[in-house]
């Protein structure tokens, strides 16, 4: 099965036509999916979820993405303050 993966990656870099037959069937049988379970997997992902505890998955979350949530945290804050002052300095030279 590797050996059959392995050939299979290598004639499609080379080989346009058969990257876009793949695409195309690998995009049918996901919508098939989608389609079929839509139902299963929407019911999968809810009893997942609600399972978790919210102080151990925040936990988790932090220790596996660590340093890049601490990134998002920072822009997010320097975002939202540069969107206030364009707010605030819209109102007032409009006379608000």
């Amino acid at each position: 099965v590797r050996a059959a993966i392995l050939s299979l990656g290598n004639r499609m870099s080379g080989d346009e036509r058969l990257r876009a037959k793949v695409d195309g069937w690998l995009e049918d049988a996901a919508v098939y999916v989608v389609t079929t379970y839509r139902d299963e997997i929407t019911l999968l992902i809810t009893d997942t979820v609600a399972g978790w505890d919210a102080e151990h998955t925040s936990k988790k979350i932090e220790a596996h993405i660590g340093r890049d949530l601490q990134f998002i945290r920072v822009n997010g804050t320097v975002v939202g303050a540069l969107a206030g002052l364009c707010i605030y300095t819209v109102s007032h030279v409009l006379g608000g």
